[in-house]
């Protein structure tokens, strides 16, 4: 699966630190993980970060960041507190931030519950009596977890947000931690670039999906990642298609992660990028093509939507056109054709099925 969520009602130190180093995040009072994001209409694959504390120091720049807030600021490291500063400020922070945050600090951190299962600390920072930043981190045993970083936009000047994180690692050092993780980057997406100013590429690792290990960051390669490799094997497919006259769109499939919405994931389709084949003959997809990352194998199959249990539905949907780019239907998988991991076999089953199928007929009621 490529995103898992699990809903735990507690969680100790030693729990959350195997979750950390298996690539999984907090998200509210939930921890998940998952290896595709939408955003902005285009797909990417998070890459999961931590720096190692054995040994880290901080280098001069960083030093001179700390510098400045700590001569002009007072700053406080303590557990964890929601009040009506925070949210406050949070609230500021949000509408300067450009991209989609929560509605409120609370909702965030804690899903609008009192309760929270993990171990959370704060660094505050302060202006006089004036809250102008402050960030939240989660204590494994062994493991410290950046969870956000808020600061006034009129402060900005100070680079608050890197400083709270750079408080975090510095507290994850006194304290005698081994990791810590700042969560993860997207390439191709520099919102999240930040996360690596922690550390030089040879200090910052990134947990390497293939391998299940912790490599560094100067040894990465987004010729390596799910959303490359996925891509690549369907663009390879979709030129062969092409170049026999077969008609098809490669779509983005938001609702891959059916499976953490109480779906059988046997059942749906579990690809957030696919070929919907034969795609002039039928306006939404009923014959598809993925790649199993997992697998390493492509699969042809036949499918149909969720809500899609009569023949009049099939010209109801919005998403029936060469231009279109996604198509947001729950697909459920009705039986698999082929798997191969041999691209001319896979064209030669499409091939093969396009000759035996007949274009739809249209009822009276469309006339």
């Amino acid at each position: 699966m490529f995103t898992e969520k699990h809903f735990p009602t507690s969680l100790s130190g030693e729990e959350l630190d195997v979750y950390l180093e298996r690539g999984w995040y907090r998200m509210g009072q939930t921890i998940f993980t998952c290896h595709f994001l939408f955003f902005e209409d285009s797909l990417y694959s998070p890459i999961w970060t931590r720096l190692p504390l054995k040994g880290y120091k901080f280098r001069k720049t960083m030093r001179r960041i700390c510098r400045k807030v700590e001569n002009q600021f007072k700053v406080v490291v303590r557990p964890g507190v929601l009040d009506t500063k925070k949210e406050a400020l949070f609230q500021v922070y949000r509408n300067a931030f450009k991209g989609n945050l929560s509605a409120t600090l609370r909702h965030s951190l804690l899903d609008n519950t009192d309760s929270n299962i993990f171990d959370t600390q704060e660094v505050a920072v302060y202006d006089g009596d004036r809250l102008i930043a402050f960030s939240f981190f989660d204590l494994g045993k062994d493991s410290i977890a950046s969870i956000n970083g808020v600061y006034h936009p009129d402060y900005s000047a100070y680079s608050l947000g890197f400083y709270t994180m750079l408080r975090e690692v510095k507290f994850g050092i006194e304290q005698g931690f081994q990791f810590y993780y700042p969560g993860y980057v997207v390439p191709g997406f520099p919102r999240f670039d930040y996360k690596l100013r922690v550390g030089k590429p040879r200090e910052v690792q990134f947990y390497d999906l293939k391998q299940g290990k912790w490599l560094a960051y100067d040894t990465f390669s987004d010729k390596n990642i799910p959303v490359t490799l996925l891509t690549g094997k369907l663009m390879e497919l979709g030129k062969l298609l092409s170049e026999n006259g077969m008609q098809f769109q490669m779509l983005y499939y938001p609702a891959y992660e059916a499976n953490i919405f109480g779906f059988d994931s046997q059942r749906f389709l579990e690809s957030p990028l696919f070929l919907n084949c034969y795609c002039h003959l039928f306006p939404r997809p009923r014959f598809i093509v993925f790649y199993d990352l997992w697998k390493e194998k492509f699969v042809f199959c036949h499918c149909m939507p969720h809500e899609d249990l009569s023949f009049y539905l099939e010209y109801s949907m919005q998403y029936d056109t060469g231009e279109a780019k996604h198509f947001l239907d729950f697909l459920m998988k009705k039986s698999v054709i082929t798997i191969s991991e041999n691209v001319q076999e896979i064209l030669g089953w499409v091939l093969f099925v396009n000759k035996l199928i007949k274009p739809p007929a249209r009822r009276n009621w469309m006339k």
